[in-house]
């Protein structure tokens, strides 16, 4: 079923979008991935990795969303409901390596190498398709309450393993910098918002008084009023500019230049995979620069 659905999808874009805009975004994919011919053995699932790939990971043009997202938003009426639960189900799907720990009759045990989460993914030809230790690109959808791979993978060599894991540990670990720098300044955005709280607390406080008093104390209570006035809209323009931060961690560095970081290292070694595929005499030490 999820194949079908997801071939349906291939051909509704192909329908909806313009092919010129599929042939533009073609070629910017396979300059990092590598030029396809027809002749190529893995010619079909590498196509349906574009796709994928075109439809989830790739910005409209003018658009911070996906090309999927967009789709889905102008022409949702032209799906049913089933198709469309599958297409917003694979709009959020989730593009990376994986590590395979186990391997059963009709699922796998596998290991997103980027987040280390560890995903059971139902595949009844699971043990024709997969091997314990596996690294290889592929899809997960959460699909009808059960994850499922959409089946178009590219298998890395036992031999680049090491080499995948190493490039690998560089992007977890700008990627747990960044999470450290979130999580820092959170706290302090919170300390800053419960500081903003007294600073209120204190200046209903004052006009509760400057109501109840005499002359000879108003002058000194609207003081400090002004005082704490003050400091309230200095405290304010910082949590203004703390939560800026938040943003531009979360939305810039961690999942722009993140994903931008994953996305290329992925395409990366999937160019290397296709030269080894066409070069089996050249030693794979040698493409993949091991």
């Amino acid at each position: 079923m999820l194949h079908i659905f997801l071939e349906q999808l291939f051909q509704f874009a192909a329908k909806t979008i313009p092919e010129e805009q599929i042939l533009a975004a073609k070629q910017t994919y396979q300059i990092e991935t590598g030029t396809l011919y027809e002749d190529d053995k893995s010619y079909n699932s590498r196509m349906a990795l574009f796709l994928e790939w075109y439809l989830c990971n790739n910005c409209a043009p003018k658009s911070s969303k996906t090309v999927l997202e967009v789709l889905l938003e102008n022409k949702s009426e032209e799906c049913n409901s089933e198709k469309l639960t599958f297409y917003k189900s694979i709009s959020e799907s989730i593009q990376s390596l994986f590590f395979i720990q186990k391997v059963n009759d009709d699922s796998v045990k596998a290991i997103n190498l980027f987040t280390d989460k560890i995903y059971l993914a139902q595949e009844k030809d699971s043990r024709l398709i997969f091997r314990k230790n596996d690294i290889f690109e592929g899809r997960i959808i959460n699909f009808q309450k059960y994850f499922h791979f959409t089946g178009n993978f590219c298998f890395h060599p036992k031999k680049t393993h090491k080499y995948i894991k190493s490039e690998i540990k560089i992007i977890t670990k700008f990627l747990s910098q960044q999470k450290k720098d979130l999580t820092r300044t959170e706290k302090i955005l919170l300390k800053a918002k419960t500081k903003l709280k007294r600073y209120e607390l204190n200046i209903e406080k004052l006009n509760e008084k400057l109501n109840n008093n005499s002359e000879n104390k108003i002058a000194k209570l609207k003081q400090k009023l002004k005082l704490l006035v003050d400091k309230k809209g200095t405290h304010i323009s910082l949590i203004q500019e703390l939560a800026n931060k938040v943003s531009f961690i979360k939305n810039d560095k961690i999942k722009n230049e993140g994903n931008k970081q994953i996305n290329a290292l992925i395409n990366s070694l999937a160019y290397k995979n296709l030269k080894w595929e066409r070069s089996r005499q050249i030693d794979i030490s040698d493409i993949y620069k091991i």
